[in-house]
């Protein structure tokens, strides 16, 4: 789908507090026409058997092994994932502020420049979401030169 969309915070398929916010600007460059329609809207999930997939070697299957989905094609709902989306061509703009805070603001391209479509402060939270720091213990390895 040619389209916007932020995700809540999200780590290992879950959402989580301390997860990164996921942001695709997928609303540019399509020169057909704006995809204004998700498949978990209702009515708009294609029949598997109607879906011809030529890298999978014939038709799409069931795909969703967890979550609403599961043993489904399709979601049948916006995932929990998805915090917002838009269907509107558009760009975005990340200004790290500092340290702990970047603000994200997507605009569409048809508004105005002071109003925007999706405006988000990202913050790191050192207190609640500590980075642990990850410890690489090295092997040493002797290698036994032929004597001569």
């Amino acid at each position: 789908v040619h389209a916007y969309e932020r995700s809540n915070r999200v780590y290992n398929y879950s959402l989580d507090p301390c997860g990164p916010v996921y942001i695709t600007v997928g609303d540019g460059g399509n020169r057909e026409k704006m995809a204004v329609k998700h498949a978990d809207e209702p009515g708009n999930c294609p029949d598997p058997s109607t879906t011809p997939d030529e890298y999978m070697g014939g038709f799409c299957a069931f795909n969703f092994t967890s979550g609403p989905a599961a043993g489904k094609f399709c979601w049948d709902r916006q995932p929990d994932f998805s915090a917002y989306r838009e269907s509107s061509f558009g760009h975005g703009i990340l200004e790290v502020k500092n340290d702990t805070h970047a603000l994200w603001t997507w605009h569409r391209n048809q508004d105005l420049y002071n109003s925007f479509g999706d405006q988000i402060y990202i913050v790191r939270q050192p207190d609640r979401c500590p980075v642990q720091p990850r410890v690489i213990k090295s092997r040493v390895v002797h290698h036994l030169l032929p004597s001569r």
